[in-house]
């Protein structure tokens, strides 16, 4: 995907020079441009730069008051100070946004997906990338189980704990269905399905958190883990750390 802005940079502290401009290298809707910092106002191309990321010192030269005011027509304008002393000038010229010198990235990708928001295109290919990116995410929510003659495709929604033996793991579903042996070991399944909430309750147990309804302490100090299909697991000792975990809210 083509960068949807041109960004010129006309900043005097180095610093943050440098960092904004690494931050614009990192994202996929923007190029940037440095400038010597006795770079003119009025010799800014805006046929080839459509946003000035622009630090502003004084407001003693009214000819660069005027000037930014004829920038902020043509391109996106952002004002960066030393403090917040010139923000409210910064909007009175027609800025987008205004930056500290102090901004961290979050602040600044905020003022990016302003830009982008600003602008049709951009914000389109934004929202056709998003899609994209869930889709993926949804598409490859499966686990691929080879079996004699077939592959099979399983949701890992509709799994709920996980035991294993060896090199194998054998995926349990809800009550009656019919386990699903898989050739896979239990580091690897764990490390796969960490993100989806499951969590590690046994040295050869895996269970899906959201699936738990009830933890009963033993005598030998062991529980019992109660999933909503009744069925019953051990968490050993070994793993009580994954108590808080359990008991936490949700996620």
């Amino acid at each position: 995907m083509d960068a949807s802005f041109h960004a010129q940079t006309l900043v005097s502290n180095a610093t943050f020079a440098t960092f904004l401009t690494k931050q614009m290298q990192d994202h996929r809707h923007f190029k940037s441009q440095s400038l010597a910092a006795d770079k003119r106002l009025d010799q800014i191309d805006t046929t080839k730069y459509n946003v000035l990321f622009y630090e502003l010192t004084s407001l003693s030269d009214p000819t660069q008051i005027v000037h930014l005011a004829e920038l902020a027509k043509k391109m996106k304008l952002i004002i960066i100070g030393q403090s917040g002393q010139f923000a409210s000038f910064a909007f009175e010229v027609g800025a987008v946004d205004f930056l500290t010198v102090d901004s961290t990235a979050p602040r600044i990708e905020k003022c990016f997906d302003k830009i982008v928001h600003l602008c049709p295109i951009a914000s389109a290919v934004e929202r056709q990338y998003q899609q994209s990116i869930q889709h993926e995410k949804q598409s490859s929510s499966h686990i691929v189980v080879k079996d004699v003659g077939k592959v099979r495709l399983i949701d890992i929604k509709d799994i709920i704990w996980i035991n294993g033996a060896g090199n194998y793991v054998e995926l349990h579903f809800t009550q009656g269905s019919t386990p699903i042996l898989h050739r896979e070991t239990m580091k690897n399944i764990e490390q796969q399905l960490e993100p989806e909430g499951f969590i590690r309750i046994h040295r050869s147990t895996l269970v899906r958190k959201q699936a738990i309804c009830e933890l009963m302490p033993t005598d030998s100090g062991d529980y019992k883990v109660r999933l909503k299909n009744d069925m019953c697991l051990n968490l050993s000792r070994r793993y009580k750390g994954c108590l808080d975990s359990i008991i936490s809210p949700l996620q």
